[in-house]
């Protein structure tokens, strides 16, 4: 493999030094990187080493130092008979540009595969030239392969005493993330939701669910908006409304300047100017905050197209806007055939994967059935597809607003709030799942004018 390797090019120095400098120089950087790589994704011998002694130092709750990381990548050396020296000169020397430890950490991952593959099709060839039998080479290639496959960092059976170390790591990297600001967890831009609904944590999928027209894309786009006001560089899908339809949201609700207006042109000189402050204010955080239209695109184009901004480093959170409106690949054409609940139940584990994988929350839009503002029916399963979706979310939230009746709905000053027949703009909200967390319903008012969310104990005195 290591000739294949080197003619083949299948291995990054410069990658490869610069994630153990970050290593070496973020304590946090080091803790993401043990968790995401491993030793063998190192090709370079002495870079091989200083990483499975980073992964060796970090169990354990005490700093780790250059001495420290010499001593026990000499240890290791000794153990496993190897004729490597590493000195402090070594670990001091190394450089690169830290700041893109992460997406070379992408790339070492993607090369390791790589080199595997390529050993994989040299035993292949070699076997082929001894005319073995088929069904006997099918049968070893199988076995081989699955040896081949990514093996997960994280074990099912994890012994006793391995906890201790286990949750001095995690809180020691709770620590860290504090006192570097990192936004994580994830909670919401409401008072309510924060006292019913916990953080959405990284690595974890939840599902708003809600019937047409009920605002659902206005309190996704509010999420998308707290978050990137808290520094997590975040990526809001949108598989509908173009970007200056969601621009013109953004700014009826950052101004209270109603949509119409702002659509039509008809802005008065003190609208206009309560937009510019508004933009003035979210210079402070609009750069975080990034727009991905994706209509008529399928699942697997989108999360590719999500992986790359990881690795530029301007993917921390994912707001999804909706799940229904993901297109079949031809792939799952020819899979799945019309059966889309089996193809959307595809999607959600691609998804909850990407999560995962990426340690990053992912807050998705879907579709509820029509009949869910109806009693009794405010559950999971009267999501289109509630089976596929909830299973595989962490969280499950549903939207309704009623019908107003005849006599329409004033406040006490009698302003007309909504007209017969159109939603109610008291919102109802029903935590139907929540991992870690209880169920229940509370109240939100919905200002249809502004697209925005607010608490209703806000507006009770004008009701």
């Amino acid at each position: 493999m290591t000739e294949y390797a080197d003619i083949l090019r299948l291995f990054h120095p410069a990658a490869e030094e610069t994630t153990l400098a970050a290593m070496r120089d973020d304590s946090n950087v080091a803790i993401q990187l043990v968790e995401f790589l491993t030793p063998d994704e190192y090709y370079e011998p002495r870079y091989r080493l200083v990483f499975e002694a980073f992964t060796r130092l970090l169990r354990g709750i005490e700093p780790v130092d250059t001495e420290a990381l010499v001593d026990e990548c000499n240890a290791l050396a000794r153990e496993q008979r190897l004729s490597i020296q590493i000195t402090p000169d070594f670990i001091d020397d190394l450089t690169g540009e830290t700041g893109r430890a992460v997406p070379y950490a992408n790339t070492l991952k993607r090369l390791s595969w790589l080199r595997k593959m390529s050993d994989f099709t040299f035993w292949m060839v070699q076997e082929l030239q001894s005319k073995p039998d088929p069904d006997e080479l099918f049968t070893a290639a199988q076995e081989r392969w699955q040896h081949l496959q990514p093996i997960r960092k994280v074990e099912n059976f994890v012994y006793g005493w391995d906890t201790i170390k286990l949750q001095q790591q995690n809180i020691r990297k709770r620590v860290v993330d504090q006192r570097n600001g990192v936004v994580t967890p994830f909670n919401w831009p409401w008072e309510a939701w924060n006292k019913f609904v916990r953080p959405l944590r990284a690595g974890t999928l939840g599902i708003f669910a809600a019937p047409d027209g009920m605002g659902k894309s206005t309190y996704l786009e509010m999420v998308a908006e707290h978050w990137a006001k808290g520094g997590a560089q975040t990526v809001y899908v949108h598989l509908e409304d173009d970007l200056s339809y969601k621009l013109d949201r953004r700014d009826a609700r950052q101004a209270k300047v109603e949509m119409n207006k702002i659509e039509d042109g008809l802005l008065d000189r003190n609208e206009l100017n309560r937009i510019d402050e508004a933009h003035k204010a979210m210079a402070d955080w609009v750069g975080n905050l990034h727009y991905y239209h994706a209509p008529g695109l399928g699942m697997v184009e989108i999360i590719r197209e999500l992986e790359a901004r990881v690795k530029e480093g301007v993917c921390q959170a994912v707001v999804f806007d909706y799940l229904d409106k993901v297109q079949p690949t031809r792939g799952q054409a020819k899979l799945f055939g019309d059966n889309t609940w089996e193809r959307q139940a595809n999607d959600m584990e691609a998804l909850k994967s990407f999560a995962e994988q990426n340690h990053l929350p992912i807050f998705a839009a879907t579709q509820g059935n029509a009949d869910m503002q109806g009693p009794g029916t405010q559950t999971r399963k009267n999501i289109q597809g509630s089976k596929q979706k909830s299973h595989k979310s962490q969280l499950v939230v549903i939207l309704t607003r009623d019908i107003v009746g005849e006599n329409g709905l004033e406040d006490k000053d009698g302003n007309l709030l909504a007209e017969p027949g159109e939603y109610s703009p008291i919102a109802k909200l029903r935590i139907d799942k929540q991992n870690r967390g209880r169920t229940g319903s509370f109240e939100q008012f919905y200002i249809g004018k502004f697209f925005l969310v607010k608490d209703l104990k806000i507006q009770r005195e004008a009701l």
